[in-house]
C-alpha cells in the first residue's frame, strides 16, 4: 500500500523563505498564500498548515482548522512576550488555538532564559474533531462558556 502524499500550506510567508525549523514539515505537494482571512481552498485539503508568526490570530487559526484534514497539524513560531517587548505568552497562544486544536508540542527557551529578549515559542497543534468544535468553526459560538458554570 502506498503512503499518501503529504500536502502542506504555508500562510503569510510571501516571498520569505520558510524557516529552517519548518523545512522538514513541508509536504511533497505544497502551496503558499499571502496573509488573508479566507483561504481559497476546499475543506480538509492539507495535512500540515504552517503559519507565519504575524498570522497567529483567531480568524486565521479557524480557517486553518477548516482546510486541515482530520489528523492535520498546525505549526507556527511567535516571539515570546517579555517585560520590554510585545509578543505571546503560552496563555495567549492557548486562548487562540483552544477551540479547534490540541497543543501537542511546545518548543521554547530553557527556563533560565525565560523572559529575555529575542526568544521564540514554537507550537505544534493537532486538529480536534469533536462535534462541539465543528459547530464552533461553522457558526463561531460555543454551546457553553468554559469559564462559567453551566445553568
Amino acid at each position: 500500500m502506498k503512503k499518501p502524499v503529504r500536502t502542506s500550506l504555508e500562510v503569510g510567508f510571501s516571498g520569505e523563505q520558510l524557516p529552517a525549523n519548518f523545512a522538514h514539515l513541508r509536504g511533497m505537494a505544497w502551496r503558499r498564500i499571502p496573509l488573508c482571512k479566507d483561504f481559497p481552498f476546499e475543506d480538509e485539503q492539507f495535512d500540515v498548515v504552517i503559519l507565519h508568526g504575524d498570522c497567529v490570530v483567531r480568524d486565521i487559526v479557524k480557517e486553518s482548522h477548516r482546510v486541515l484534514k482530520p489528523e492535520g497539524r498546525l505549526f507556527f513560531t511567535v516571539n515570546e512576550k517579555t517585560k520590554k517587548q510585545s509578543g505571546y505568552t503560552m496563555r495567549d497562544l492557548y486562548s487562540v488555538v483552544r477551540e479547534g486544536f490540541n497543543i501537542i508540542d511546545v518548543v521554547r527557551p530553557p527556563w533560565w532564559k525565560f523572559g529575555r529578549d529575542g526568544y521564540t515559542i514554537t507550537i505544534c497543534a493537532q486538529k480536534k474533531a469533536w462535534k462541539v468544535y465543528r459547530s464552533f468553526i461553522r457558526d463561531g459560538s460555543l454551546p457553553f462558556s468554559p469559564f462559567q458554570p453551566r445553568s
